[in-house]
Parts: C-alpha cells; structure tokens; sequence
C-alpha cells in the first residue's frame, strides 16, 4: 500500500505543477510555518521520482527540493490545493534544511483568480481523475 501512496504522489505532483506552474505561483506549506504563512517562489517541478519504492524525491528548481515517505496524497475537491502526508519529510534549499518525523507539505494556489481559474479549466479533466482516484 505504501508504494501505492508513492506512485500517486509522483502522479499528483506531475498533473498538478503541469496544471498551474507555467502560470502563477506555487505556494508551499510546511508543518512548521505558521498558520496562513507559506513558502512563495516560482517553484518548478524539475523532476519528480519514486525511489526504493516507497519515497518521493522532488526537485523543485532553484536548489529546492523535498523527499517523503507518502501515508496520504489528497487533492482538493476545487482543484487548488494539494497535500501529501507521510514520514522522513525533508524539505531543503541550498541555504536550509527542514526534516519533520512526520508531516504534511502542501502545494497551493490562490484560488478563484482569473489566472488560477484559467490554469485549472485547462487541466481540469486530468485533474478530476486524479482526484477521483485519490478519493477511491
């Protein structure tokens, strides 16, 4: 099962920056940041991959990055929001490094912007089935 959480969070981090990434900000939420306060920069999905089965590595651009062993991937039902769940979170840059025993990272946009709006109608359909098969 725990592989299972892994390839779908590589999947829902794919459809997901290639929904939104070419046209607004991604924002990250870590579990320590306070709440309404998030990690903003033009945030890439370089790569993204499952390594020994049961951990995400993702490069985010500009020497960021994180890993995670995914318990929970979740997508929100208006599209604008996605977060994974699991052990050994790291989340890094060139300049710091945050590791959580456990932990949730999620990836958002603002929501109902003509921009955020745009970007998901455009990825609407293969985000609906992920979210489906999330929700399953």
């Amino acid at each position: 099962m725990i592989g299972q959480y892994a390839d779908q969070a590589r999947r829902a981090l794919t459809e997901y920056f290639e929904t939104y990434s070419t046209s607004t900000v991604i924002y990250i939420e870590l579990p320590d940041l306070p709440r309404g306060r998030s990690l903003d920069s033009y945030f890439s999905l370089d790569s993204v991959e499952v390594r020994e089965g049961t951990e995400i590595y993702a490069d985010l651009g500009y020497t960021a990055y994180f890993t995670v062993n995914p318990t929970s991937v979740k997508l929100s039902d208006d599209l604008f929001a996605l977060t994974i769940e699991g052990g050994a979170l790291e989340f890094g840059t060139s300049s710091m490094r945050r590791f959580y025993e456990q932990g949730t990272i999620q990836f958002f946009v603002i929501p109902n912007t003509p921009i955020t709006e745009r970007a998901r109608e455009s990825g609407e359909a293969r985000l609906r089935s992920l979210l489906a098969e999330l929700s399953a």
